[in-house]
């Protein structure tokens, strides 16, 4: 008897994590409750002879298990993706996890008044992008990586910031405006580059799946931006452009 054999899913242990368990029911995976580590064993949810090993991973490192193989397949947003470089596929996008990527500053910073300091400081998780952004603008800031970004601005290490807007609802609390939208991020399947054609298969019916089977759209977030400020005309750069394509047949 042939041995079925498996793929490796790697799931963020993000805030939209059950949005993925779900669709993925929906498609026939038995998943359990993904908050104890591990392998977690699926079997063959799909109908097409593989099983699958699902397990959670913090968001940023999805992409690199996906790059050297440690997983097939996975769900990391295009920030991360973007952010770290990684070499992989990216055939579906999902309807939820879009978030706008926002430089931000207390109310009555603009881009003018950062422009005019001597060096400007902004607080980033996302320092790529940042320096990205800025040297686009031919602006001279030094960049602090930092992920709580609100408290980096609150006590002064920071005159502003870049960072992805999942809920406006702190901005307003404390007093933060939006002086412009860099791009969006997106939440992506994720897949290893050199995987052989039955896997790829597998995979192109997961994809079929899900695109059967998609979750609704949570409300387009709205950005508190300053009424008083003129904005830019336009992004700075849209940073949710795919450097990956369909897998191959």
């Amino acid at each position: 008897m042939t041995q079925r054999q498996s793929l490796r899913l790697a799931l963020p242990m993000s805030a939209e994590l059950d949005a993925i368990v779900e669709q993925l029911r929906a498609c026939g995976f038995a998943l359990p409750d993904l908050d104890m580590p591990g392998l977690h064993h699926v079997g063959d949810p799909l109908g097409c002879g593989f099983d699958f090993e699902v397990f959670p991973l913090a968001p940023a490192d999805v992409g690199t298990y996906v790059e050297h193989a440690i997983s097939h397949l996975g769900v990391m947003s295009t920030d991360l993706l973007n952010e770290t470089g990684v070499e992989v596929w990216r055939p579906y996008t999902f309807a939820f996890g879009r978030y706008p990527l926002i430089l931000a500053a207390p109310k009555g910073e603009t881009f003018a008044s950062l422009s005019s300091r001597p060096l400007a400081r902004i607080a980033t998780p996302y320092p790529a992008l940042a320096r990205e952004v800025f040297a686009h603008r031919g602006m001279n800031v030094e960049v602090v990586n930092v992920s709580d970004t609100y408290t980096a601005c609150l006590l002064g290490l920071a005159d502003a910031f870049v960072d992805r807007l999942e809920d406006p609802a702190p901005m307003h609390e404390h007093d933060f405006r939006a002086i412009d939208v860099l791009g969006h991020s997106q939440l992506k399947l994720v897949v290893n580059r050199a995987l052989g054609s039955r896997r790829r298969i597998a995979i192109q019916a997961l994809v079929k799946c899900l695109q059967a089977q998609p979750v609704a759209a949570p409300p387009v977030i709205d950005i508190p931006f300053d009424d008083e400020d003129e904005q830019l005309p336009g992004p700075f750069l849209e940073w949710d452009e795919d450097s990956g394509g369909e897998i191959a047949g």
